[in-house]
């Protein structure tokens, strides 16, 4: 049948004449529905699917009561803005949020002003989705009836859904230790090969922002490339990534860039799940008049890569929640930077943490729309966590280091901060 092989975007009114014409039952990956559904049932009805082996959602079709079979299509009236309703609910409903694919209103074959809605959601590998406020499970099966039909799910299947959610669980955490370790590598390969007595590793910065499922690719490993060299950014009045002096490094299920930012041990990985990972050894304006890391730097490599992996995932096409994954090690003992109108002198530093590590659940939308209040929250967690609250002890000091960190990167300050 054409609704499973046919693009929602692509769906006829023809289409769907074929399901009544070839007589077609609901099953477990296709129901029917006279009408509308209230966000209660539809999330119960998607999210079932979603637990299950993924299915279709007829909007405005009848089917017997009995058995389940189709018996016309008469529509429904069409309802403004009715698809990018289901996507909200399916974001703001089920924990993980549902990814669902809603077919603009298709003509009812009776053309009678009434329009039919398809609704795909596939087999999900994140699930169990639980549906918010206490509401459950819900999986597709046909134990209570002769008709496929949303239900609890029982513990047996509980389990089955909770280790499908470790696994991609682990594969998160496998991405981004791998792209450490390929950045501890880089380093290390530079150090022996510099010549001379090997120096020592200065304070390093980590930054990865991943899906918070990434149970998929979301492209071939040959369009990464493509990403890059169309994403960069003006950075310090020179490009990030800086791929221009030595040629984009492919390993496994990535594009790495060596030295992305200009002048400093860096790196940056692309992988084709949508996981990003900068790496970068600290350095400052000040280091030949005085060892230490400045929190202007700090905060302006925070801003980059905040604002440069948004726009790599939207290109990529991912719109959900992600994670970001913040760290700062080889820092015991090395001092902040007090800025001063003479250039700058030792401040505090940390006295038992060699490294501090943090997360932070956000969602692709937030990476675009409001990157600044991000990166507050990053910077807030971290002088706190490095013996410096002073530096972010109100909202106005916090907004006030942001634009420090605009300053760093050369950039021009925006009227209003992306909060």
């Amino acid at each position: 049948m054409s609704i499973y092989t046919t693009p929602l975007s692509q769906l006829t009114a023809a289409d769907l004449q074929e399901l009544v014409t070839d007589k077609a039952v609901e099953n477990v990956r296709l129901e029917f529905k006279s009408a509308i559904p209230c966000k209660d049932e539809l999330l119960k009805k998607l999210s079932s699917f979603a637990n299950t082996f993924g299915g279709f959602l007829l909007i405005g079709a009848k089917a017997d009561g009995k058995d389940g079979r189709i018996q016309g299509l008469p529509g429904v009236y069409p309802e403004s803005g009715y698809k990018q309703k289901v996507v909200q609910w399916c974001f703001d409903g089920a924990s993980p949020p549902l990814v669902v694919d809603v077919s603009d209103p298709i003509s009812a074959p009776a053309a009678n002003g009434k329009v039919c809605y398809v609704i795909f959601v596939a087999e999900s590998d994140i699930a169990p989705h639980f549906l918010n406020g206490r509401k459950g499970v819900w999986v597709r099966t046909d134990e209570f009836s002769v008709r496929f039909e949303a239900q609890l799910a029982n513990d047996n299947e509980l389990k089955h859904l909770l280790d499908r959610r470790r696994i991609v669980r682990e594969h998160r955490l496998r991405l981004i230790e791998r792209a450490r370790k390929r950045f501890n590598t880089y380093i290390n390969k530079k150090r022996t090969n510099a010549g001379g007595p090997r120096t020592k590793v200065g304070p390093l910065l980590e930054f990865s922002v991943i899906p918070r499922f990434p149970s998929r690719q979301l492209c071939e490993q040959e369009l990464l490339e493509g990403y890059i060299k169309s994403h960069m950014m003006d950075w310090r009045q020179q490009i990030f990534p800086d791929f221009t002096r030595r040629s984009i490094l492919w390993q496994h299920e990535s594009v790495i860039v060596l030295d992305a930012a200009a002048g400093v041990t860096s790196i940056v990985e692309v992988n084709v799940w949508g996981s990003l990972y900068y790496g970068v050894e600290l350095e400052t304006p000040y280091r030949r008049e005085l060892e230490g890391i400045h929190p202007y730097e700090l905060v302006g490599y925070i801003l980059l890569f905040i604002q440069h992996s948004g726009r790599i995932l939207q290109a990529m096409g991912y719109s959900g929640p992600l994670l970001i994954d913040f760290s700062l090690c080889s820092i015991l003992g090395v001092p902040w930077l007090r800025p001063s109108y003479g250039g700058a002198f030792a401040g505090p530093n940390s006295e038992l943490d060699d490294e501090i590590a943090l997360s932070l659940p956000t969602t692709s939308e937030a990476l675009i729309q409001r990157p600044d209040g991000i990166a507050i929250d990053i910077v807030r967690r971290v002088f706190f966590s490095v013996n410096w609250p002073a530096l972010i002890a109100s909202a106005q000091d916090a907004q006030n280091l942001i634009c420090k960190g605009y300053d760093f990167n050369l950039w021009h300050m925006p009227t209003n901060l992306k909060m």
